[in-house]
């Protein structure tokens, strides 16, 4: 079994993440909050400082990305790749209103076809790990299907799961039944 530390966008930073390191350790990923990159691929004080690798020392830490852009997204792996990353994750997964309203984060996952296009894109990318969170829909469980074979078509490092749609936000059940669908229908290592 493997324990990661899930993101939570204003408490997992490097200093959370250093103390639980620390004084608890014990995980095998370290996932940062997600970054929202920019066209020119330049990050903000607070972003450096999270990620400088001086300040995540003995962490397998795996910076998150969100966007709805592929050359964005791009651009940010070879920013991010100068601080020495060589895996990156692409958060289609957050349930914010102000996210989703953009297409990013769950968002995204209304538009199936240009999630394929911009999964295509960025798997070009040579030399670098690149796994997905993401949720079983935006609003209905059943979406999961279409996605499914759209994440079977590439080559994922992994593929974070969180059994519920955007709807559900964090409430609700999860679906453990969709869920166990896609233990079987995944080529990929599921989380």
């Amino acid at each position: 079994m493997k324990l990661y530390l899930a993101p939570l966008e204003g408490i997992t930073n490097n200093i959370y993440r250093e103390s639980q390191h620390t004084y608890f350790g014990g995980m095998d990923k370290y996932f940062t909050p997600f970054i929202a990159p920019n066209e020119q691929g330049i990050l903000n004080t607070k972003v450096i400082r999270d990620i400088l690798p001086e300040n995540n020392k003995g962490m397998n830490l795996v910076p998150q990305i969100l966007t709805n852009s592929a050359d964005g997204f791009i651009i940010m792996c070879k920013t991010l790749e100068q601080y020495g990353y060589t895996e990156f994750n692409l958060n289609l997964g957050c349930p914010s209103g102000t996210v989703v309203s953009k297409g990013r984060g769950s968002g995204f996952l209304a538009y199936p076809d240009e999630l394929d296009k911009f999964l295509d894109e960025i798997y070009k990318i040579d030399n670098m790990k690149i796994s997905i969170k993401t949720r079983l829909g935006k609003e209905r469980a059943d979406e999961f299907y279409k996605l499914i074979e759209i994440y079977n078509k590439y080559p994922l490092e992994e593929l974070i799961i969180h059994p519920r749609t955007r709807e559900d936000f964090y409430g609700n059940t999860p679906n453990l039944e969709v869920f166990k669908d896609a233990l079987k229908l995944s080529k990929h290592s599921i989380c």
